[in-house]
């Protein structure tokens, strides 16, 4: 349904943002994955500011993120996108363009649930610094994220659209690409993890990392994926099983983008503990979904990403350990 009240023809607009963004000038799908993702990784669960809701990259100060930088690129891309179809909010053109660019690269299929209005301004933009910076470690990433309601194996799922694209010094000041393939997504970012040697590169600028060949780089943020006891040995599962990092990926960048929608039912007040009973549902914790079932979750809730209850997502993880996975 558009934000207007009329049905929206969803394939005719997936086709467009296809056209928009891979055509015979440019694939540029990595650039479409992280416009969605800084468009939803400012949210915070405690404050309920931020999240894809409202398209404020718009404006400042969100657009003067230095995170965001060069993302105005992608933002004109899909212009028209939202001229053919004036029906969908431009918050939910740039989430579809993040998840179609997912599968448009081989990778799998990302849900969206749609309703994302646009904001007026940027009055209700959260301040700077809430996206993830590349040059600290376990730590920050943890803050960062753990804001955003995800789980510690979530965030080595998100950290896997690394697969994807590149860094430029003009932008972020990195440089270089992750895999062999910048335009494939599949699970290569995990094996180079594992599978390379990867030492300090001697330059001009920030600390990354770069493997035998000096062709690949990694950012402090990645390395910080192998260097902690909880991170590494999520690595290593997908490293060795592409089908179970397509699996989570897909639901975790469908919560993602999800995350300060009101339509998909994310963002409330009183969600949280909700969300936790979830997640720890599909990871087999009882003892935490008891304690977020005491907290107030509802415990016949379903994610609004994927549709599945907590029965459903322990299910799903029993079923993962019987196939060894």
């Amino acid at each position: 349904m558009s934000q207007s009240g009329c049905p929206l023809n969803v394939q005719s607009v997936t086709s467009d943002i296809r056209k928009a963004v891979v055509n015979d000038k440019a694939n540029a799908c990595p650039m479409a994955i992280r416009l969605a993702w800084h468009a939803s990784g400012t949210f915070g669960k405690e404050d309920n500011l931020g999240g894809s809701d409202g398209a404020g990259m718009r404006f400042a100060p969100e657009s003067t993120d230095g995170a965001n930088a060069g993302l105005s690129i992608m933002r004109d891309m899909l212009k028209p996108v939202n001229a053919a179809h004036p029906g969908m909010s431009i918050a939910d053109v740039w989430a579809v363009a993040g998840a179609e660019a997912v599968s448009f690269c081989g990778g799998p299929k990302v849900p969206v649930v749609l309703g994302r209005t646009d904001a007026a301004d940027g009055s209700k933009c959260p301040p700077n610094g809430r996206l993830p910076d590349a040059a600290q470690g376990a730590a920050h990433l943890r803050d960062v994220f753990h804001r955003q309601g995800f789980s510690d194996r979530e965030i080595v799922a998100l950290s896997g659209a690394h697969t994807l694209g590149r860094c430029h010094s003009t932008r972020s000041g990195f440089d270089g690409p992750w895999t062999s393939d910048p335009l494939k997504f599949d699970n290569e970012y995990f094996r180079n993890l594992i599978e390379k040697n990867w030492t300090k590169r001697v330059w001009d600028g920030p600390e990354q990392f770069q493997d035998e060949s000096g062709t690949l780089m990694m950012l402090p943020t990645d390395v910080a994926l192998l260097d902690d006891p909880v991170f590494r040995p999520v690595v290593e599962e997908y490293a060795a099983n592409e089908a179970l990092f397509f699996t989570e990926f897909s639901a975790v960048f469908a919560k993602l983008l999800a995350n300060g929608c009101p339509a998909a039912g994310i963002g409330k007040k009183g969600d949280a503990a909700t969300a936790t009973f979830l997640e720890n549902a599909m990871h087999g914790s009882l003892e935490r979904c008891k304690e977020a079932a005491a907290a107030g979750a509802d415990v016949h809730a379903t994610e609004a990403a994927s549709g599945r209850s907590a029965l459903h997502k322990a299910a799903r993880r029993h079923l993962e350990a019987i196939d060894g996975r």
